[in-house]
């Protein structure tokens, strides 16, 4: 009994020898279905980038039927798939950046430990800030998560620093 070849892409199998997978993966109908499979996981970003890179289709925009289809190197896509797939491409966008911790969410800069501190050693002192003030600040900018609270078995890295730690830290260069 021979040994078979089964292509996922074709969804065909044929004896297996290096010549024949040589033959069938090079071939215009293994390669037009493997770039029709990746195709679909493409992002609308990465959509929209090779479509403006693409000219119109003569054949399509014109009203004839362009015999190629999904595999014709021109862009069939019309001025209203465009905006709408820049409407996509945004909509993409807003979902990764709601994706990202909520620390990252915020408006303005991620605080930090150390500008917090020379704030409350130096200028802002100067300005009339109060340290009870700067204090409140960090604590509403550093709150534990709800979804967190709840778990006991949080790792000690991401529970929030008290403000008695970090009226008493040293810090230290690394590297």
């Amino acid at each position: 009994m021979v040994k078979r070849f089964y292509c996922d892409y074709c969804d065909a199998s044929y004896p297996y020898s290096v010549e024949a997978r040589k033959k069938h993966s090079q071939g215009h109908y293994h390669q037009k279905l493997k770039k029709l499979h990746y195709d679909r996981f493409q992002t609308a970003k990465e959509k929209l980038e090779h479509e403006l890179q693409k000219e119109k289709c003569r054949n399509f925009h014109s009203g004839r039927q362009c015999h190629y289809g999904e595999s014709c190197i021109y862009s069939h896509l019309t001025e209203v798939d465009i905006e709408h797939l820049k409407m996509n491409v945004l909509m993409e966008e807003d979902q990764i950046r709601l994706a990202k911790l909520p620390t990252l969410q915020m408006k303005g800069a991620e605080p930090n430990t150390e500008e917090w501190t020379v704030r409350m050693n130096s200028k802002d002192m100067e300005t009339g800030l109060q340290p009870s003030e700067l204090i409140e600040e960090y604590k509403s900018k550093y709150k534990l998560p709800s979804c967190l609270k709840e778990n006991s078995n949080i790792p000690q890295s991401m529970i929030p620093s008290s403000i008695e730690s970090l009226m008493t830290c040293s810090f230290q260069d690394w590297g």
